[in-house]
């Protein structure tokens, strides 16, 4: 009788065991962290990775555009000029028509 229970005792062992592989399968595919939603999540962090490198990127060229103003009051008037269409309390602009 004792060899009996003991093989019971395994067997249900054995078959709690797949269960248990079997519900942890279904939730790895089909949970709500599954293997899919781990590849979007890399996906969105390497897209996110990117766009914070282009604006460090832009930053450090704004920063340097800043430098450059504070530095030269010419520089600082030419963009004034060129960029804002800023001009000279002495400056008149003249307007051509076709």
């Amino acid at each position: 009788m004792e060899l009996s229970t003991e093989h019971d005792i395994r067997k249900i062992t054995r078959w709690l065991a797949w269960f248990a592989v079997v519900v942890l399968m279904v939730g790895v595919v089909r949970g709500r962290s599954s293997v899919g939603a781990y590849f979007k999540l890399k996906d969105s962090a390497r897209k996110l990775d990117a766009a914070v490198a282009v604006l460090e990127s832009g930053n450090r060229g704004m920063q340097e555009e800043i430098e450059r103003i504070k530095s030269s009051k010419n520089y600082a008037r030419k963009v004034l000029r060129d960029k804002y269409h800023v001009t000279d309390s002495d400056e008149k602009i003249i307007f051509f028509t076709e």
